[in-house]
């Protein structure tokens, strides 16, 4: 399982990402957790080596255009504000796992 969250480059998402890495270890779940800046997104799309791309609150303008782009093995969701904004990674997690097995 690959996740990417996409940000604005911010020092937030490295975090985000740090604490769900952590969690997933701390669970025994084999996934990969990438950060990556806008400037990527449409790599990663293209590329179609992702199972989900997460956008934080601050890409939620394009939303619709990255979503309709994606190819359809990449999900795209927007980030809870909550969630990003608290860091929490065993929650974003656990929204990310529900959203690739399709419980969401």
């Amino acid at each position: 399982m690959k996740i990417i969250v996409a940000c604005t480059g911010g020092m937030s998402t490295n975090i985000l990402v740090s604490r769900m890495k952590k969690e997933a270890q701390s669970r025994n779940i084999d996934c990969e957790i990438e950060a990556i800046g806008r400037c990527k997104v449409e790599n990663i799309l293209a590329e179609g080596d992702a199972d989900l791309l997460l956008l934080t609150p601050q890409l939620m303008s394009e939303y619709e255009q990255i979503k309709n782009s994606a190819p359809k093995n990449i999900k795209v969701e927007i980030l809870d504000m909550v969630k990003f904004g608290a860091c929490d990674g065993h929650a974003t997690l656990n929204f990310a796992i529900d959203l690739i097995e399709n419980r969401l």
